[in-house]
């Protein structure tokens, strides 16, 4: 290959990199753009309520008991009997659950930022039954060899943020009414609210139901968790686009325009809940939340998120113009200066910049519109005098629309996102190669040289008939 023509490679090479770092700087950006969102969302969060996860109902039974322990005396060197004493909370889960949050949603903006949040109830129904209590106390109390006394029950429900709770839940253990207070009883996590449970029986085989309705507020997600040996949850909202969270996808559900209702089934066998509940009674780690299920209520079009995905293809999308400007001086003979490419990449780069700022204000299927027609365009426009035919840049404009009309279908397509821009890359690749299978590199440049020699003998033979005008 020629040394012109490989100069033009690496100085066309040494272009796209030096264009890289606008495409750079306009990432950061999108960055700090996001940043400046997830500001919004803690400020919101901070005078709202944030993201909600409720665990409950969850029966809390203090006990203590005193047993006689024989430990070696070191001073009167025979056993002595020593009265000790333990204590701690039994924490018991219901036999079987059932949950239904109503949600309705809203929105909360600050400045050009929209944070989803919503508001409405749960109500739980629970039934409890005393047996394990009494296993465990059989239990210590032969290990012990002493007497267990139950002391006063409690029912706690874990809320992740107490603002959520507008006014006082509404419940009932049996038939007696309930009062909550502040506070989960439960040290490992004692963020939550408790009530007393009058008339708690401990000595026999009982079963009891719970009844509980409690207002609800929160921002982005919120999330349920199946405390129940069996438990059911469901969970209906006028949310349109909801991603299902959580320890489990919910066993069915239906979305339509109107919103969405969701239900989940669990069983004694989708976990381990009995090992984190020893971990919350010995008071070093109640981790329940990690098995909560539930729904965010997410924006459909993250125009972030896909500006970001859109930027990424930037460089190739330079590389695909450049190397089609190329081609075209190689097949055409018509050269275009470095400079040219520079300006057509700047174009080409800028135009993430203008999509980003369009599509804070208004939606990004448009925003994307206005910024395909406005860089096409202006690359139509001076492509028409670049390459010295308004025919040739209206073609080029066309691809360039093209490119851009593939790459929305791309960053639109999350489970096809990868295979579409690897059969982008490849049919780039293809058609280059095809284009220029015949090419003789070798002797491209005699011809290059010939039109470049007879341009500049015409130019000479010009300038010389200006200065030796013939005689009349």
């Amino acid at each position: 290959m020629s040394k012109r023509i490989t100069l033009k490679l690496i100085i066309i090479s040494f272009l796209g990199l030096l264009l890289w770092i606008p495409l750079l700087l306009e990432q950061g950006v999108i960055y700090e753009r996001m940043s400046f969102r997830s500001q919004v969302v803690s400020d919101i969060a901070s005078k709202w309520t944030g993201q909600q996860t409720i665990t409950g109902p969850i029966a809390v039974i203090p006990w203590q008991m005193e047993y006689q322990e024989n430990r070696w005396s070191e001073k009167d060197k025979i056993y002595k009997v020593i009265t000790q004493k333990k204590s701690g909370k039994y924490l018991l889960l219901p036999t079987q659950l059932n949950s239904q949050a109503d949600i309705k949603n809203d929105t909360r903006s600050r400045g050009i930022y929209q944070i989803p949040v919503y508001s409405g109830s749960i109500s739980i129904n629970a039934e409890f039954s005393n047996s394990a209590l009494l296993k465990y106390k059989q239990q210590i109390e032969k290990k012990y060899k002493g007497q267990l006394r139950w002391g006063q029950a409690k029912v706690a429900v874990l809320i992740s943020d107490m603002r959520g709770i507008v006014s006082e839940p509404d419940a009932t253990w049996e038939n007696s009414a309930l009062k909550f207070i502040a506070g989960s009883a439960i040290k490992a996590n004692i963020q939550g609210i408790s009530a007393e449970i009058p008339n708690f029986i401990t000595e026999k085989l009982k079963n009891t139901t719970l009844s509980l309705s409690m207002p609800i507020k929160g921002m982005e997600k919120l999330l349920l968790t199946p405390t129940g040996e069996n438990s059911h949850i469901s969970m209906s909202s006028d949310w349109p686009h909801p991603s299902f969270t959580g320890r489990h996808l919910p066993t069915d559900y239906q979305i339509s325009e109107e919103g969405f209702t969701s239900n989940w089934n669990t069983s004694p066998f989708a976990g381990d809940l009995k090992a984190v509940l020893n971990e919350c009674q010995t008071n070093s780690y109640c981790n329940l939340n990690s098995y909560a299920v539930g729904a965010e209520f997410i924006d459909p079009v993250d125009m972030y998120s896909q500006a970001e995905r859109a930027i990424k293809y930037g460089l190739l999308f330079i590389a695909v113009t450049f190397m089609l400007f190329f081609l075209f001086e190689v097949l055409k003979k018509l050269q275009i200066h470095p400079i040219q490419y520079g300006m057509v990449g700047m174009a080409l780069a800028l135009f993430y910049l203008l999509l980003l700022s369009l599509s804070e204000h208004i939606p990004f299927i448009w925003a994307y519109t206005i910024a395909t027609i406005a860089c096409s365009s202006l690359l139509g426009f001076y492509l028409s005098s670049v390459l010295k035919s308004t025919q040739r840049g209206g073609w080029f404009a066309a691809g360039i629309t093209a490119l851009y009309g593939l790459l929305y279908m791309i960053i639109s397509s999350e489970n096809f996102a990868l295979l579409m821009g690897s059969i982008l890359i490849f049919s780039t690749l293809a058609i280059g190669m095809l284009t220029t299978r015949k090419v003789d590199w070798y002797q491209l440049n005699s011809g290059i040289d010939k039109k470049h020699n007879s341009d500049q003998h015409s130019n000479n033979v010009a300038e010389n008939a200006k200065e030796n005008p013939l005689p009349q």
